[in-house]
């Protein structure tokens, strides 16, 4: 799996400066995120990251070597920048280690970053080129740290202990994989704003997962979370 831009060969004069490489680098990001935010994955192309840049066509293949490497990139960077806005969230939060509170942050933390806001309004395709980054090997690890992170939470108390693991891991994960695909069925009319999905989401959880006697500290959950977020983290490179 090869989802970090990567910088192929050319001349020294070519590719310019290391910061003046890296300002590209970013600036193409820019404009291919705003692209798949107005157009979706399949629609955009590299002429028009290119057109919308100021840039010849070239100049992005000094950074990616294809349409996938560039978008996979790009939603990679956006679900990163989320994942360090969530962490901040669940620290700030005394509950934060509740998982109520946990889904109750990642959707507030989705809603400040326009491509992953994109993902849960309805252009799923977006999604499935973050999906496509990942080898049957790496969807494995992927469920695989999941049952993980909520065995932890089951043991430090914070989850109800009567259901297995892996039928939690696939609910949390259907249920997350529903909220994505449901404005495809229901329409943008009868859709929601994220705001009440974040709310009416965060008391599902409550009422489903929690047991009614929790503990009174949460670091252990908020610990496991730092360690979910690092691992989804380092599955990009």
């Amino acid at each position: 799996m090869e989802t970090r831009s990567k910088i192929t060969d050319a001349t020294s004069s070519d590719k310019g400066p290391p910061d003046e490489r890296m300002l590209r680098e970013q600036r193409l990001l820019d404009v291919a995120s705003d692209l798949l935010v107005r157009w979706g994955y399949r629609r955009t192309t590299l002429d028009d990251v290119a057109r919308e840049a100021g840039v010849g066509k070239g100049t992005i293949y000094l950074h990616w070597k294809d349409k996938k490497d560039l978008f996979r990139a790009a939603i990679w960077r956006a679900n990163h920048q989320v994942s360090e806005d969530l962490k901040q969230r669940i620290a700030a939060d005394p509950e934060g280690g509740l998982p109520h509170r946990l889904w109750m942050h990642s959707m507030l933390a989705a809603l400040t970053n326009p491509l992953v806001a994109a993902q849960i309004r309805g252009q799923s395709d977006l999604f499935q080129g973050l999906i496509d980054t990942f080898d049957p090997k790496a969807r494995e690890q992927l469920v695989g740290h999941a049952d993980t992170y909520v065995a932890q939470l089951q043991q430090a108390g914070l989850i109800r202990t009567d259901l297995p693991v892996p039928v939690i891991t696939y609910l949390l994960a259907s249920l997350k994989m529903g909220i994505i695909s449901a404005p495809e069925l229901v329409g943008p009319v009868n859709m929601p704003s994220l705001e009440q999905l974040a709310v009416a989401l965060s008391d599902l959880l409550r009422r489903w997962l929690e047991p009614e006697h929790l503990p009174s500290d949460t670091e252990a959950g908020k610990q496991a979370l730092g360690e979910w977020i690092e691992h989804f983290n380092n599955m990009e490179g």
